[in-house]
This record gives structure tokens, sequence and C-alpha cells, in this order.
């Protein structure tokens, strides 16, 4: 008989990964972490928070964009586009911070399912937009409520893409003159007495000429235009091609101080400055099995979360997910939202009594702002619905797979565990079907002693908890061997 080697995890300060074998992962990294946050204080699993509607559906139709325009210090507008009622026309909401407001925009009339992009510049947000058949939003602008096709826009290219960049408007992959240019970027001039004008003669320059433009994004005082497989950098003065990863999707694509985050088939990428490296190694199978059409994201509080929709991962599916990169741990961790009409959420970053919120529009034209843990009356529902949170450790060997283990007690610790149902399974099958978790117990103290007997060779622990209640901290496990019998 050899030596007792119980097993005590005290943290869970490894990246959670979907990537790694069992002999590869730590034994304080997770192979499932879902709906607990690892990051915010970092030893524990803390459970996610939940949302809250901000008005009743205007329209219950799929949100088609969401932004937060600051139009100056004191005047806020949360904006949304959606389909009308009857799915004719494009309409253009406004959250005051109080209540929904709807802007007049006949210039939108039998527009429908176009996906708008904005940008501000001068006190004013710009417009544009396509939809999925190559029909292209007229352009406008917006100040207060007036809603304008000739303020600011007169001669301005139709485009899909809008951003500003040091002095002046960007509007990529264009119509203009009836034509379409898919590879070309045009800008406005210098803002003269508070105002631009546009010259689509000269005031323009083309990308690529192979592949559409798929975004732009402003970082490192650059501006960076993307096609699928390409990224061009410009200062204004020359636009060099990077030896970079393209983009496939330009919600996917944050900046914020010195970084520049962005998404293409084969994960998340992150740039410095330098080449982009790909940050999401751990959680790839859930970006490529992702539908990259459905991706949105945001960055709030030093974390980037993109929206994924419905994926897979070592064939456990997930319903309307979210991943979330915490910049200063570099992990990543996973959240399913349980709300109704969760199959498209549009994530924005929402500035409000100076912090920074995640706001999330959905498929039922409703707008939510995701609570915080300093929050003074945190949310505990996805705007009433349960949430659901699931971690799963590796299979332990205890450092010897040869040797078949027995476990006579487990511990678990916890504070406010919310009925956390932990449960294990033995890994000595090829089938997973063959191989079901069975219960330990229900955790409910800050020490929770489980006498149980276990024999194997691989054990794996794992985690649940649906409810409504406060968010638990789970700080770790223990388990106790009784003795270790090496097989002939």
């Amino acid at each position: 008989m050899a030596n007792k080697k119980n097993l005590h995890i005290k943290s869970w300060l490894t990246p959670p990964s979907t990537e790694l074998s069992d002999f590869l992962a730590g034994d304080n990294q997770l192979v499932i972490c879902n709906g607990v946050n690892p990051c915010f204080q970092l030893g524990q699993l803390r459970k996610d928070l939940g949302y809250t509607a901000l008005h009743v559906s205007v329209g219950s139709k799929q949100v088609r964009s969401l932004f937060d325009f600051r139009q100056s210090s004191s005047v806020q507008k949360v904006l949304f586009t959606l389909n009308s009622s009857d799915n004719l026309n494009t309409e253009l909401w406004y959250w005051s911070g109080s209540d929904m407001y709807q802007i007049t925009t006949a210039a939108w009339a039998t527009y429908n399912g176009q996906a708008v992009n904005m940008a501000p510049f001068l006190g004013y947000c710009f417009f544009v937009g396509s939809d999925a058949s190559g029909n292209f939003l007229p352009v406008a602008s917006l100040t207060g409520t007036t809603f304008s096709t000739s303020t600011n826009v007169t001669s301005m290219a139709q485009g899909k893409f809008i951003t500003r960049y040091r002095d002046r408007l960007y509007v990529a992959n264009c119509k203009a003159g009836g034509s379409t240019y898919p590879y070309r970027v045009y800008f406005s001039s210098v803002p003269t007495a508070g105002a631009i004008t546009w010259t689509q003669a000269t005031d323009f320059f083309d990308v690529d000429f192979s592949e559409e433009i798929t975004g732009m994004g402003v970082a490192f005082d650059r501006l960076v235009i993307f096609t699928e497989y390409n990224a061009y950098v410009y200062d204004q003065l020359s636009r060099l091609q990077q030896n970079w990863p393209g983009c496939v999707n330009n919600k996917s694509i944050q900046s914020s101080e010195s970084y520049l985050f962005y998404a293409n088939t084969d994960g998340v990428w992150c740039s410095t400055g330098g080449r982009p490296q790909c940050i999401s190694t751990d959680i790839n199978q859930l970006i490529r099995n992702s539908t990259k059409s459905r991706w949105s994201s945001a960055l709030v509080d030093r974390t980037y979360t993109l929206f994924l929709g419905d994926t897979s991962a070592n064939g456990v599916s997930y319903d309307n997910l979210s991943v979330n990169y915490d910049i200063p741990t570099g992990m990543w961790w996973w959240r399913e939202y349980r709300g109704t009409n969760n199959t498209n959420l549009l994530l924005c970053n929402v500035k409000r009594s100076g912090n920074d919120y995640l706001y999330l529009a959905d498929g039922n034209g409703v707008v939510h702002v995701k609570s915080k843990y300093g929050d003074t009356s945190p949310v505990y529902t996805d705007n009433s619905v349960a949430i659901s949170a699931w971690f799963r450790t590796k299979a332990f060997d205890f450092g010897d797979p040869s040797v078949e283990k027995r476990i006579t007690k487990i511990l678990a610790y916890a504070i406010d565990g919310s009925n956390i149902e932990l449960r294990f399974r033995v890994l000595d099958k090829n089938q997973e079907a063959l191989m079901p978790f069975k219960p330990i117990g229900t955790v409910k103290e800050m020490v929770n002693i489980f006498d149980r007997q276990i024999n194997g060779n691989f054990i794996q622990i794992e985690g649940k908890e649906y409810s409504k209640n406060k968010y638990f901290k789970f700080l770790g496990l223990s388990l106790i061997l009784a003795q270790e019998t090496t097989q002939d």
C-alpha cells in the first residue's frame, strides 16, 4: 500500500480551457467554466450576475444596432435600431435614462434588415448601414432629436462601416454615384466652423482590390482597415498592408487604451501595436463552432466580451453564449444568457454615473443593462430568469494514472454556497454516455464534508447551480485518499 496523497485545491488561478487533455490540464484548471467568474477575486469562483430590462418592448423585433451616443458631457442617448412592426422600415429609438423615445426617420422608410453602424463627431451621430442583400441605407446625422439627411452628410458616400480617426470621419465598403466600392474608404474634410464636407471625386483611397472591407478600428493613433484575411494600417499619409490576420465581423472589433481586439475563424486576436497575437487558444473550439454572423462584442472594465450565440466544445453544447477575456489575468470564462429572445444579442459599453456598464439588446426590441458586483442592489437573474452556473474540473489522477484510487471523503469550501450541487464521475469507459455524473451533495456551508466512497483511476468533479439566489463564492476542494493499490 502506497502513502496517502490527498488532493487539496485551494485556488483556481490557472486559466480555464476547453482545449487540453486531462494529462495536460492543471489540477486547479477548469475544463468548463460557465456562468462563474474566476477573475473578479483571484482564487475563487464567483457566480456571475444577471441583467434587467430598461424598458418594455418597443416593437418585438430583433435589435440590429446599439450605440452609446454621448453628444456632450451632459447629453447622452443609448441609440438602437430595429425593423418596424410590419418589417417595412428601419426605426431609430433611444433611451434617455428614464424612458424610450422614437426619432422620426422618414428617409429610412422601405429600408429594413439594416445593420446600422454609427460614429460620433462634432456633437453629431453619423449613420451608415446595409442589409444582407447589399442594399445601402441612406446616410444621416443626428444631434439632439433632429435627424437629418443633409447636415454634415451632403455628398457623403453610403457605406457599411463608419468611424472617426483623428480629425476626420471615414466610411468603408461603400456605394457612391450608384456604384459599389467594396474596397474603398471615403473620408470627410477637416472640420471648419464646426462642420464637415465630403468630396467623393478626390477624398478616398482603395485597399486590396480582391477582398471587400469587413471592418475598421482605431488604435495606437492609427486607422486599421480589415478584410477577411488581411489588414491595412493608415496614418493619413500612407496605408501599409500588415502581416496580420484579417477580421470576419466588424462587431468583434474593440479598442481601448493600448489594445485592439478582433476575431476571425481562427480565434480572437489582440494587438498592442505590433503583430496581433491569438489570445483564444484556451477556448478556440467555442469560437470555431459558433456562427460568425451572430458575433457582437464590448469592452467593459478591462474585460473583452464576445457574444457567440449557440456553440459547443468537447461535445458540450451551449445556448446564447458569450466568452469573456479578463485582460489583467489573461483568463477566459464563458456564460450562457437565459433570458428570453437572446439568440442574437448585441453588446455595447455604456457609461453612466461615471461607470462603464454592459448593455445587451435582444431579439424582442428590448435593451438590458448587466449588473455589477459593486451595485447597491446587484441583480441575480437574467431579467427574472434563473442564472445557470456550471464548473467542471479535469479528471484527477493524483499524479499516477496507472493506480486505482479510493476516495473516502470530499470537502468543499464556499462562501454563500447557494445550494451548489456537487457531482462526480469515474472515467473508466470509452464513451462519455457510459460515465454519468453521480451526486456528492449540496454545498451550503463554509466547510462542507461529504463521506463518499469513490474508486477509480480518474475522478472528475463538477458543480452546478441554477437559481435566482445571491452569487456564490466557491473556494476549493479536498479529496481525501484512503489508499492506492498498484494494478498488475
